[in-house]
Order: structure tokens, then C-alpha cells, then sequence
């Protein structure tokens, strides 16, 4: 899980240094986005998993935040949004009419 935190913080940091260079893309906005999500989602999974029957009860934040998670990745198709743009990127072929 500190892997997982930490590769996204250092992602976040990149995007964030291309930003203030003026080198930033829309497709590495997309990226960073749909990566830091899943990371968190992930360690949401792992920490509830940790905790067992404890990680599901409200007492423990664990369940909340997994499920702000779980919002945040399907809320109105934004990871399916982010997945197109970077399909575009890697491809050359626009999902996009």
C-alpha cells in the first residue's frame, strides 16, 4: 500500500512540474487521473481487506473512503471518459465524434 501511495504522490508531482513548465497534455491529465484512482481503489481494497470483518463495519473509515472511491471511478463514466483519451493518444484513432 505505501508503494501504491507513494507512485501516485510522485506521479502527481510530475504532472504537476509539467504543468508549471507549460508542457502538460490533456492525454497526461487523463492518465495521471485514471491511475492515481485505481491506486487508491486498490489500497482502499487492501486496508478493508487487512481489517477483515472490521474493514466493512462504519466504525473504521476504511468502508467510507472505499466507497467515495468506488464513486469517484463511476461517477458519470469519467475512468471510461479517461480511457478513451488515452486509447486516442496510443492509437491515433478518436472514440469522439
Amino acid at each position: 500500500m505505501a508503494v501504491e501511495v507513494n507512485r501516485a504522490g510522485l506521479l502527481a508531482l510530475q504532472l504537476g512540474r509539467l504543468k508549471d513548465a507549460g508542457r502538460l497534455h490533456h492525454q497526461q491529465v487523463s492518465l495521471g487521473k485514471l491511475a492515481n484512482t485505481n491506486a487508491a481503489l486498490a489500497v482502499a481494497r487492501s486496508a478493508r481487506q487487512v481489517l477483515g470483518a472490521n474493514g466493512i463495519i462504519l466504525e473504521y473509515p476504511v468502508i467510507r473512503h472505499m466507497a467515495n472511491l468506488e464513486t469517484v471511478v463511476t461517477y458519470e463514466g469519467t475512468a471510461d471518459i479517461h480511457r478513451l483519451v488515452l486509447g486516442e493518444a496510443l492509437t491515433g484513432v478518436s472514440a469522439f465524434r
